[in-house]
């Protein structure tokens, strides 16, 4: 996965936030923007945006989603 940081001051929340990522393996880089509102952007979906909550939360929701798009059920008629 593809995390991009978009960032409006590199905080010490933003700092922990980056921590996070880093410890897990599915993250494969982390890419920093400078921008008018803090968000994350997972794989190209925006999983966080400054005052939403967790973004770990959205983080791990994209993760859900990409997963199931890769399960592929057969269906019976």
């Amino acid at each position: 996965m593809i995390v991009q940081i978009i960032y409006r001051k590199f905080t010490p929340e933003i700092k922990k936030l980056v921590n996070r990522l880093r410890r897990i393996r599915a993250v494969e880089d982390i890419i920093f923007s400078k921008g008018e509102r803090n968000m994350l952007i997972v794989d190209g979906l925006v999983a966080w945006k400054e005052g939403d909550g967790d973004p770990m939360e959205g983080f791990y929701d994209i993760r859900i989603i990409k997963s199931m798009l890769e399960i592929n059920p057969e269906v019976s008629a």
